[in-house]
């Protein structure tokens, strides 16, 4: 059985750490755009209080600009 990738390819991440960032990333921009970039609404899309998403964005390095290009 093939899984597709997505539009990095596994050989661009040097730690399994890095690829679960990535991946952890891209998800929570898609939900941010979902949301219309709702904080409030993208944290409950995501299941993750409002807070620990802000957190999580800081951690991730994305800012204002980066939800902004959505």
């Amino acid at each position: 059985m093939t899984q597709k990738t997505g539009a990095r390819g596994t050989d661009n991440f040097s730690s399994l750490q890095q690829a679960r960032d990535a991946y952890e990333r891209e998800y929570i921009l898609k939900k941010i755009e979902e949301a219309h970039n709702n904080i409030s609404h993208a944290a409950e899309l995501l299941g993750l209080e409002r807070s620990h998403l802000y957190r999580k964005l800081k951690a991730l390095g994305i800012g204002p600009r980066s939800k902004r290009r959505l």
